[in-house]
This record gives structure tokens, sequence and C-alpha cells, in this order.
């Protein structure tokens, strides 16, 4: 592991590192899969690399911020921390209508590519499996007991946290976020913020349930947060992890593009076969893999590409998701997309 810096011109520049070996399985087989820089908040044009092990497959970056450096690439603005950020969204600007006749005809080219693939049958459609993910997801959220504890590893806003409490469940947020772990609180949650002593405050064996939602693939040090976590979890209690996949359909389209390689905050990026694998490698056992089907990534995918050709601003780029027409065109493929296990998320559900 080398230490460098990289001078490019922009706002932030941070010391960085590079890792020659895949930091899951320690094989030095890697190759390039894109160079990407810090799209989503444009705190810099600074450049990272993430690479591929051609052993267990893991993407990760491989050029990154060190490790007391990447919190410069959290501004306080970040979304998870706020909670509302579609309800934010529509407040700002009204997307429900269509927008000027002159603003429909650059956008042409695009849809005529969308529409194809709307060129299935009802029929065929109609005996397509599509399943409730919402439903299947909830139904194991269902607290264990009067007693029974949950963990939310990660937890952001506490928008979350309040709903798991009216569900029943005695509920403890954890997050790396001074402002997190305060929201928390106020909330009259149990809360603690994240550090190298935090998992002293936790009796071993106490937790019933485990939601890191959005958060594996932010850490430095996945192995040795998901070994403290199983310590605290009782036999038979549940892990829930949900993480962008970088075998799904934005990722294989967009590349560097992808609004869910938020690169640089994005260290590793599992698909489900090595997360499933990195866990069994932790004594987790009993799982259930779900793929989200939604359109909000390829839409905002998109919109970074039409940036990159000057089709619309920096600005518009997250708006894309509130687009009517586009996501109604998107419905079908991303069923289709989670239906083939190509989903742009995935949820998976492991036993202690």
């Amino acid at each position: 592991m080398n230490a460098s810096t990289t001078l490019i011109p922009s706002t932030t520049s941070v010391e960085t590192e590079e890792i020659s070996a895949c930091p899951n399985c320690s094989s030095k087989k890697l190759e390039l899969w894109c160079r990407a820089y810090d799209r989503q908040h444009k705190s810099s044009q600074q450049e990272f690399i993430y690479s591929r092990c051609k052993e267990c497959n893991l993407v990760f970056l491989s050029v990154r911020p060190v490790e007391t450096e990447v919190y410069k690439f959290y501004p306080e603005n970040y979304g998870p921390y706020q909670g509302t950020l579609n309800q934010r969204l529509q407040q700002d600007t009204n997307l429900s209508n269509e927008r000027s006749l002159g603003d429909r005809q650059k956008y042409q080219y695009v849809r005529k590519i969308l529409k194809a693939s709307f060129n299935t049958s009802k029929a065929s459609l109609k005996a397509l499996p599509f399943k409730d993910f919402i439903r299947e997801i909830q139904e194991f959220y269902q607290p264990t007991g009067e007693a029974a504890k949950l963990l939310d590893f990660g937890c952001g806003s506490a928008q979350f946290l309040n709903e798991a409490r009216e569900q029943g469940w005695n509920t403890l947020g954890m997050d790396f976020s001074e402002q997190a772990v305060e929201q928390a609180s106020r909330n009259g949650h149990k809360a603690l913020q994240v550090s190298p002593t935090v998992w002293n405050e936790i009796e071993d064996e106490s937790l019933d349930f485990v939601r890191m939602n959005h958060v594996l693939e932010h850490l430095y040090h996945p192995k040795q947060v998901l070994t403290a976590i199983g310590r605290k979890m009782k036999p038979g209690a549940i892990l829930h992890i949900a993480v962008p996949n970088p075998h799904g359909i934005s990722s294989q389209i967009f590349r560097s593009q992808w609004w869910g390689l938020e690169c640089p905050r994005h260290i590793m990026l599992y698909s489900p076969p090595v997360l499933k694998d990195f866990l069994i490698q932790l004594d987790f056992s009993n799982f259930k893999v779900f793929h989200e089907s939604i359109t909000k990534d390829f839409a905002r995918s998109l919109g970074y590409f039409l940036c990159d050709r000057g089709r619309i601003s920096s600005n518009e780029v997250e708006t894309m998701m509130q687009r009517k027409f586009l996501s109604a065109q998107l419905y079908i493929p991303m069923k289709i997309a989670a239906i083939c296990k190509a989903a742009d998320r995935f949820h998976i559900f492991a036993k202690k």
C-alpha cells in the first residue's frame, strides 16, 4: 500500500493510497474497472480508480482517499443525513408536467431508445413473475418480542428509527456522523457514534436485528465491523444489508456515470455472490437475496450521461428521477432486470 498525493485542480485535493491487492481475497490479479471523480457533490475533480479482482469479482477503489481524509467528501447536506430528499426535490421543482416543446424535442432520441423496451406483448408482461418487494422485505421486520432490539448501523437521519419504534422495536442508532447521532438522540433513540471503543457499550448477544442500509460499501474495514456486529447479535438474529449492485444494469451501461458508483464515498462494491461468500466467512447463514426494482438510479445515471454531452445542466441530473415520462418508460425494463438478478440494488438477509 503506497501513499501518494494526486494534484488535480479542484476545490478539494486529498492524500490518496494505492491498493495493489484485493481487500477481500488478497489476490493481485486486478483489472481496471473505471476512473471516476465526485460527480454527485462536485467537491473535487480529483480522479480515483476502481479495479475488479479477477479471482473473487469484488469491485473496489484501488486508488482512494486515505481513510483520515475521506470525510472531506461527506458534506453536511449529504442525502442520508437529511431523510427528506424526495420531499425536498418535489418542493424545489415541479416536474410533474412535461417541459416545453423545444425541450421535449431535445430528448426525442432518448425516448425512442426507451420506447423500444415496450415491444414485449401485454400477454408476456402479465406472465412475468413480478413480486411485491416491499411486502417481502417488511416480513423480516416484525419484532420478535416486547424487548426486541434493533440496531440501525449507519442510521443517517432518524427517519427509519422512528418508523421501527412505531413497529415495536427497541431502537439503537449508530453512525460515523456526529450530526446523525445527535439527530437520532433528539428523537428519543439510544444513539452512539462509531469509534474503536463503541462496541463496549453494547452487550454481547443482545441484538435481535441489525440493519445496514447502504452502509457496507462505505467501509474501509468491513470485516472488522461485521465481526464486531456478529458478536453483538443473538444466535438466530437477522442481519439486513442493502448495497448498490456493480453487476446491475445501470453499472454495466454507464460505468463511471453510474449513479450508484458515488465515487469516492463507495469504497467497495459487492455483487450478490461476492457478498454472500464474504458473509459465509463470517459465520452467517440462511441467506435470502432480493433484487430491488427501482427506476431512479438508471434515470440519474442517464442524467450524468446527458450532462456530459451538454444536453442538461448538472443541477438537473438528480431531478431526472422525478420525470414521470421517464419513470414510466423505465418501469418494465427495471422489473425485468430485477427478475434477471441484474437490478441496480439488492438486499441480503442472513442469520447469525
